[in-house]
């Protein structure tokens, strides 16, 4: 009930619509006594096509990494398998009362044979992304984890647990936005991660670019700093 109130909420903040969901158009048969149908993908599909949607308030950390490990790593994970895994070791307690946090995240992730790492970096640099992350926002007071897909210089696009696939202004984004992300690598990364694919917005070169796998050292290069904070 919780869940369903906090996305109501986020949902109507932002002004997006409940009520779409998928149907059965049917279709005039010319010959014959059936009648065909053809099943419409309804709005609400589409927005959360690649993204692993949120089951419960304190799980949008899980949900988000379960969509970067799904999607990006072809790992057949849910967000309940992120949930346990990450439970072990962590303050059962404080998880449901605070959530899960990137500490947590990176020690699943690292239990996968996998690296995770924390950066500290400013807005200015995420158009160098090559990989998804995930970061946290700050959306009206509520602490929220997702996947930044990409970014250009006027737009973040991201894998919203909660709401789905979404796009921010630069501006508005630079608000809700700590400077922290947590980037992921290893053996099993898909080039081709539908998780990068916004055809309408990549050039040429930067399309060559994302399918290239990135090295986690290769970030800082970019002028993306070590986070010390996990």
């Amino acid at each position: 009930m919780l869940m369903n109130r906090f996305c109501t909420f986020l949902l109507l903040l932002l002004g997006i619509s409940t009520t779409l969901h998928a149907a059965e158009l049917a279709i005039p048969a010319f010959t014959g006594d059936g009648e065909p149908s053809k099943r419409l993908t309804s709005l609400r599909e589409i927005r959360f096509q690649y993204v692993v949607e949120q089951k419960t308030d304190y799980s949008c950390g899980a949900a988000a990494l379960a969509t970067l490990l799904r999607y990006a790593f072809a790992r057949p994970i849910t967000e309940n398998d992120v949930i346990v895994g990450m439970f072990n070791g962590a303050n059962a307690e404080q998880v449901r009362k605070q959530g899960f946090s990137m500490l947590d995240m990176k020690r699943y992730v690292n239990s996968l044979q996998l690296r995770a790492s924390g950066f500290v970096t400013g807005v200015e640099k995420l158009p160098s992304l090559r990989i998804p992350v995930i970061i946290m926002l700050d959306v009206n007071g509520y602490k929220h984890f997702v996947v930044l897909k990409l970014a250009t210089k006027d737009s973040v696009f991201i894998a919203d647990p909660a709401l789905g696939n979404r796009s921010l202004r630069m501006d508005e984004f630079k608000r809700q936005w700590n400077g922290v992300l947590l980037a992921v690598a290893g053996p099993g990364y898909r080039p081709n991660t539908p998780l990068r694919r916004i055809p309408a917005i990549l050039s040429a070169r930067s399309a060559v670019n994302s399918m290239q796998p990135v090295e986690l050292a290769e970030l800082v290069e970019y002028g993306f700093l070590h986070s010390d904070f996990f």
